[in-house]
């Protein structure tokens, strides 16, 4: 009977624990899309406050050529004019725009660049909090309150290996069954004791602990590698 039993918490639990990868997924993915939305506004902003002096210098020079008089005789000069003209503008625009897109990560452009962003920051965290959720809903399940073995062993392929030890007959109880799975893990050449890493049911546990706070902290260290 215990046979029986512990093969459909196994099954029970691999499915809990696949839907919580897929709702990780999907976590991921939002907050991935929030931060190339943010370096979308950064970008355009950058772009036009570092393209509008070039502008202004571009009409009063323009007008300053007097094209008019010139009778478009001396095309060579004027060539030569609108080149170093243009070559001025581009360093105008490009060295301005390196500087200020630097520059957002700066305290003092954070409060300009959170009312850019203030719109998309919301909905970000009305999408995050229905995804945490759905999150909370497998993470607080029975199985996962007062799991049948050790929470570094909670995971689909760890799972998956103690099932197939119990329905093979290899196994008769769990704790032959998690025997047999650490000598398989320590068999395997580049062994990693699962005790020394967090399982996705434990990062999760930990983020849920403190959604806001942490989310709110995710957020700041991958504007480090978004941009």
């Amino acid at each position: 009977m215990e046979k029986i039993n512990n093969l459909d918490y196994f099954n029970t639990t691999i499915l809990l624990l696949k839907k919580l990868e897929k709702i990780a997924y999907t976590r991921n993915e939002r907050l991935r899309i929030f931060h190339e939305k943010t370096r979308m506004i950064r970008t355009i902003s950058a772009g036009m406050l570092s393209s509008f002096f070039p502008i202004v210098i571009w009409i009063f020079s323009l007008s300053a050529l007097e094209i008019n008089n010139l009778g478009l005789t001396d095309s060579t000069e004027l060539a030569i004019r609108l080149s170093g003209l243009l070559l001025i503008t581009v360093s105008l625009i490009v060295l301005p725009y390196l500087f200020i897109h630097m520059m957002w990560r700066h305290p003092l452009f954070r409060s300009f660049t959170s009312l850019l962003e203030k719109k998309i920051s919301k909905r970000l965290f009305d999408d995050i909090e229905k995804i945490d959720e759905k999150a909370c809903h497998i993470v607080s399940h029975p199985y996962f309150i007062k799991p049948r073995v050790p929470d570094h062993y909670l995971s689909v392929e760890h799972l998956t290996s103690l099932e197939r030890y119990l329905a093979s007959g290899k196994a008769r109880t769990l704790a032959e069954a998690l025997d047999y799975l650490k000598k398989e893990l320590k068999s395997k050449i580049y062994f990693s004791n699962p005790e020394t890493h967090q399982t996705l049911l434990q990062r999760e546990k930990e983020y849920l602990t403190n959604q806001k706070n942490n989310l709110i902290s995710r957020i700041k260290k991958e504007e480090e590698v978004y941009g």
